[in-house]
C-alpha cells in the first residue's frame, strides 16, 4: 500500500450514478444536500436533548481518548421519532442496496459527538471482525452530517482503495498490530470534508478512523450501520427495541430491523411465516398429544 499523504479531501459526487462508482472504485463516497436544513435542526435538537438528558441520568457514553471528550448516544431508534423516519430516507436503499443487496438491514443507529481535545481514532475497518478479506462488503456505514466536516473538527479520515487490498485485513476482531497482516498508516488517509446535510457513506471494508476535532466547538453525526441479511446486527433490535415502538412502528423499518424471515433465517416456527413475526410470532409451546399445552 502507497505511503503517500493525500491533502486533498474527498470530493462530493455530482450524481447518484457517480456516487455508487466512487463507492465501487474507492470505497467511500460524500453525497451533498441529502438533508434539508429543517431536518438538520430537528436532529440536531434531538439528539442535543437526549446527549444532555443521558448526562443528566448519569448514563452518558464517552470516548476519545484519556478525557474522555466525546459522547456516543446509541440505539437511537429508541430516542426519537425523527431518528426512525430518517431510516427511511431512500438514499439509504440506494446506497445500501448498491453495495448489500435489496435485503439489507440496519445494525445500528448512533451518534457521535466530537468535542474539543480528543484524539484521533485508531484506524480500523467495520468488518474487521469476519476475520478474513471477502470480495464484497458484508457491512456499510453512513455518516450524516449534522454540522460541516472539515479537517479542523475532525472529520473521518480514509484510505482510499483500502476495501480492495486482501492484505489490509484483521485477522481477528482484537484489532492488535500482530494480528493485521498489512497495517495502514495514518499518512495514507484523505479527509472526508462536506457541508452539514451531506452523508459520507463507506464500504465496511475501508480503513478510516474519526479525525481529532482542534475547533472550539463540538461535531454532530449519527452513524447508520448496516449489513447484508445473515449478518448478527451491532444493536440487539428484538432484545432491546421499546415494545411501544415495536407494536406501532411502519412494518417497512421493523423489517429493516430484522423482525421478518429472510431466507429461512430468522424464524420461529414456520420457514415462511403467513404472518410476519412483527405481527404474531406465531411460537408454539409444549404440547400433550391432544394438542393442549403442557408445562415441560
Amino acid at each position: 500500500m502507497s505511503s503517500a499523504v493525500h491533502s486533498n479531501p474527498v470530493r462530493p459526487a455530482a450524481h447518484m450514478d457517480e456516487a455508487k462508482q466512487k463507492l465501487d472504485n474507492e470505497g467511500y463516497c460524500i453525497v451533498e444536500n441529502v438533508l434539508s436544513r429543517t431536518e438538520i435542526a430537528a436532529l440536531k435538537t434531538r439528539l442535543e436533548e437526549q446527549a444532555e438528558g443521558e448526562r443528566a441520568l448519569g448514563v452518558a457514553f464517552h470516548d476519545g481518548g484519556p478525557s474522555r471528550p466525546n459522547q456516543r448516544v446509541w440505539m437511537l431508534v429508541n430516542k426519537g421519532q425523527v431518528f426512525r423516519d430518517l431510516m427511511l430516507h431512500p438514499v439509504i436503499d440506494d446506497l445500501m442496496g448498491h453495495l448489500l443487496g435489496a435485503d439489507y438491514l440496519l445494525s445500528s443507529l448512533t451518534a457521535n459527538i466530537a468535542s474539543p481535545g480528543g484524539e484521533p481514532m485508531v484506524l480500523h475497518t467495520d468488518q474487521g471482525y469476519v476475520g478474513f478479506w471477502t470480495p464484497k462488503p458484508v457491512v456499510a456505514n453512513i455518516a450524516w452530517m449534522l454540522d460541516d466536516f472539515s479537517e479542523a473538527n475532525g472529520g473521518t479520515r480514509l484510505v482510499p482503495r483500502s476495501h480492495l487490498d486482501r492484505n489490509a485485513t484483521p485477522r481477528s476482531s482484537s484489532f492488535v498490530p500482530e494480528n493485521l497482516a498489512n497495517v495502514p498508516k495514518p499518512e495514507e488517509t484523505i479527509g472526508a470534508a462536506g457541508k452539514a446535510g451531506s452523508i459520507l457513506c463507506f464500504d465496511g471494508r475501508v480503513w478510516h478512523g474519526t479525525g481529532a476535532n482542534k475547533t472550539d466547538r463540538p461535531r454532530h453525526a449519527l452513524l447508520s450501520y448496516h449489513c447484508r441479511p445473515f449478518v448478527r446486527q451491532q444493536e440487539n433490535f428484538v432484545l432491546g427495541l421499546l415494545p411501544a415502538i415495536r407494536e406501532t412502528e411502519r412494518p417497512a423499518l421493523l423489517n429493516r430491523l430484522g423482525f421478518a424471515v429472510w431466507a429461512g433465517l430468522g424464524r420461529v416456527e414456520s420457514p415462511r411465516p403467513s404472518t410476519p413475526l412483527f405481527k404474531e410470532p406465531g411460537a408454539v409451546g409444549a404440547l400433550a398429544k391432544d394438542g393442549t399445552a403442557i408445562d415441560d
